[in-house]
């Protein structure tokens, strides 16, 4: 399938086919970075239909009742061990979901959920995009967590680090943060819209199709 080019605002993730110098829908100047992408074929809805027939083509979703559902109280919400994170969170981690943690660099963002993994404890995988496997050791011990005993991957490609949660079936996994990782199917640097919006999209449908809960830290 051929390739072409779109440009992204880093800073709104607006698209426009050609470079230009300044975003027409937030202003912003040199924002626009190029990325290549498909160039899918636009076919109208009589031929997606015989199309979605086909052999090898993917079939329909599979539909639930609702009362059939696991609701909360029949074992739906995970503490996470700090009273405060588990209001917002309405009582707790949903197994399955995706949590964006936000905020201002130096916040405690990192702190924080690192502090919800020493109380987890096993079973539960922490992806450092910023900090190698010693560095996490040693704020771990800081916060008299070293000893919790889950696991730390050092990595920023996402192909890897969805390999690793699949292989080893973490119950809750923190990725810190969401901003230092990369799809190689995309031309864009790490940090980019393009790139942001690609990542966090797999590891969301990773989350709900495994039931495994999905912490990303964001910037």
């Amino acid at each position: 399938m051929a390739t072409k080019s779109v440009f992204t605002c880093s800073n709104c993730g607006h698209q426009e086919p050609k470079w230009l110098g300044r975003c027409p829908e937030c202003g912003e100047w040199s924002t626009l970075i190029e990325e290549a992408r498909e160039d899918k074929k636009v076919v109208g809805f009589a031929a997606r239909a015989a199309n979605a027939k086909a052999p090898g083509r993917k079939g329909a979703g599979t539909t639930l009742a609702l009362n059939e559902v696991r609701a909360e109280g029949e074992g739906g919400r995970v503490s996470t061990g700090v009273g405060e994170l588990d209001r917002v969170l309405g009582g707790g981690i949903v197994p399955g979901s995706l949590v964006l943690v936000g905020g201002e660099p130096g916040v405690g963002k990192s702190t924080l959920l690192l502090q919800v993994m020493g109380n987890l404890g096993e079973g539960c995988l922490m992806v450092s995009g910023e900090e190698s496997p010693r560095q996490v050791a040693l704020s771990a011990r800081r916060l008299g967590v070293g000893e919790a005993g889950f696991r730390v991957l050092s990595e920023t490609d996402v192909d890897v680090i969805e390999a690793t949660i699949l292989e080893e079936r973490p119950r809750v996994v923190v990725v810190d943060s969401i901003q230092t990782l990369y799809s190689s199917e995309l031309t864009g640097a790490p940090g980019g819209v393009g790139q942001v919006r690609e990542t966090a999209a797999r590891l969301m449908r990773l989350a709900k199709s495994e039931g495994i809960t999905v912490i990303l830290v964001g910037h």
